[in-house]
């Protein structure tokens, strides 16, 4: 197909003034993320500086208008590249959609010059070259001048508005949609922390991400077959390296290439962490489409492929997150979200764990920001509502039950903070006090500390010796499993939030807090009111459940 474009390209008319003889044949092109939904898209715009005409091109060429272009999403501009250049050729040769006016239509023709750009402009110069398209003066691509980059985003918004008008007829979505700007390849610096351990000593800590990255991403239900593949971690981890070596690099490739979607997405992971390959964040993403995109790929396949390109898209650049990588997780959570629900409906638990972190963490906050957020990924935010629901419900509950026994699930030694969903999580003093007024504590050096305090009040009929019995008022986001410990910090910036794990001991948790002093708000940009961390999948336990 390529070769025959750049043959019926090279073959066009090209002169230094348009068909019309008006204005000069010279082109600015660009490429922005349009993020209508359900189909959103990279596009290839092109602008007559002098007329302002504009035409717009789907990417990759080719894509039906009903279709999302999740294939294509260029991190540079080499990346970019060969795509744009298809694009130009494609526009050119076919008129730039004029030949929908029949006899009126003016004839196709080659341009003089193009401008983009400078991130792009060479990189695609290099490729229509590669190409062989001729003669050399297209291929030498000029970079635009500020006025012309200001002019084309006005010609741009003014057909975005026309187009919103079209899908949107409510005039309040309308006013919320963000135009698109021109993607600048230049400046973008990913942020992906290098994990290039392909040799043997790095192997069990990729294990280890590649199965906690899997499990968070899982469709929850008690029946779901991922979950039966994989197990807890530890069994999780152990078949996963009997699958490295008995599917080695060259044999689970070539599966993938084959079409098997479970090996395509087995091999976009390997290749996201390195393990035991070459790690290629790119490659990694192409083959986690390609299982998306089979024709054979199962519900739950797909619904772990989205969730894990969540992490794809936040990981870029976690301290200065794009707008089009925020809208595409966001597309990805919305549809792992959609088809989790539908492998495996769970009341328990309206998504993954990815799904819902990212909601929490990212999108509710800077849906400030993007409002239009709101309109278009109904099926995330409702998995989202439902979760916080839940999370209200269950915390108004434990409240209750604290209320009661306000000792039992707050360690006693001040200062500490730690607290408890389970009265089993915290030992109670062993002494001569009256039940109701046992202190409780996180951790025998907890309760030495505080028994100076408590040894005048351990008798009979004395009063309660614990001087804080009040509790945070945060709550995880979401819920760990029996048995889930919390403490509260305070960041160096003054935020609050609150930690929670149903894995991790007090002391663990308080080292934790003790560095909160470096999280600073110029550093970590989206810090949650809460957080859990796991060691592994938590687990959904229902709130009515005893836990005396």
């Amino acid at each position: 197909m390529t070769a025959e474009l750049v043959k019926a390209f090279n073959s066009l008319p090209r002169k230094e003034k348009t068909p019309s003889g008006l204005v000069p044949n010279e082109w600015h092109f660009d490429i922005r993320y349009v993020h209508l939904e359900p189909t959103p898209s990279h596009v290839l715009v092109f602008v007559q500086p002098q007329s302002q005409l504009i035409h717009m091109e789907r990417l990759p060429v080719g894509l039906p208008m009903d279709a999302a272009g999740i294939v294509f999403f260029p991190e540079s501009g080499k990346e970019a590249a060969p795509e744009a250049a298809k694009g130009i050729l494609h526009s050119f040769v076919n008129n730039m959609g004029n030949n929908v006016m029949g006899a009126r239509a003016p004839p196709p023709f080659a341009p003089w010059k193009l401008t983009e750009d400078r991130s792009l402009a060479v990189a695609v110069g290099n490729e229509l070259k590669r190409l062989g398209v001729r003669p050399d003066g297209v291929c030498n691509i000029g970079v635009s001048r500020p006025s012309v980059n200001k002019l084309a985003d006005t010609v741009f918004t003014r057909v975005f508005s026309r187009l919103k008008e079209t899908i949107f007829p409510e005039r309040l979505v309308r006013d919320v949609i963000s135009t698109p700007t021109s993607i600048g390849f230049e400046n973008f610096k990913l942020d992906d922390p290098p994990l290039n351990m392909h040799d043997l000593n790095g192997v069990p800590d990729l294990l280890m991400k590649y199965v906690q990255l899997w499990k968070n991403c899982e469709p929850p239900g008690p029946e779901s077959n991922s979950s039966a593949v994989l197990g807890d971690i530890q069994l999780g981890m152990a078949m996963l390296e009997r699958k490295l070596i008995e599917k080695p690099e060259a044999l689970i490739k070539g599966q993938a290439d084959r079409g098997s979607p479970e090996a395509a997405l087995d091999y976009g992971l390997r290749l996201y962490f390195g393990l035991t390959c070459k790690r290629d964040r790119t490659l990694a993403r192409s083959y986690i489409i390609k299982a998306i995109t089979s024709p054979d790929a199962s519900d739950e396949l797909m619904a772990i492929a989205h969730g894990i390109l969540i992490e794809w898209c936040i990981f870029s650049a976690r301290f200065n997150l794009r707008s089009r990588y925020l809208f595409a997780a966001s597309h990805h959570a919305n549809a792992s979200a959609r088809l989790g629900r539908r492998a495996t409906p769970n009341p328990a638990l309206p998504a993954s764990s990815a799904v819902l972190w990212f909601m929490n963490t990212f999108f509710e906050p800077l849906s400030v920001k993007h409002p239009e957020l709101y309109f278009f990924f109904k099926d995330a935010i409702a998995a989202m509502n439902e979760r916080q629901k839940q999370v209200e419900s269950g915390r108004k509950k434990m409240q209750a039950k604290r209320m009661k026994k306000p000792n039992r699930y707050r360690c006693a030694a001040v200062g500490c903070g730690v607290e408890a969903d389970s009265g089993k999580m915290l030992s109670k003093c062993a002494g001569k006090c009256d039940p109701d007024k046992k202190p409780s504590y996180c951790s025998k050096e907890c309760q030495k500390l505080d028994w100076k305090n408590h040894k005048p009040y351990c008798l009979p009929g004395a009063e309660c010796s614990v001087i804080d019995d009040s509790f945070g008022s945060s709550a995880p986001s979401s819920k760990s499993g029996p048995g889930s410990l919390q403490v509260p910090i305070t960041t160096a910036n003054g935020s609050q939030m609150t930690i929670s794990s149903s894995t991790f001991d007090a002391k663990t948790l308080k080292e934790i807090r003790e560095h909160a002093a470096e999280w600073e708000s110029g550093n970590i940009t989206h810090l949650p009111s809460s957080l859990n961390i796991e060691l592994e999948r938590l687990e959904i336990r229902d709130p009515d459940a005893e836990d005396e």
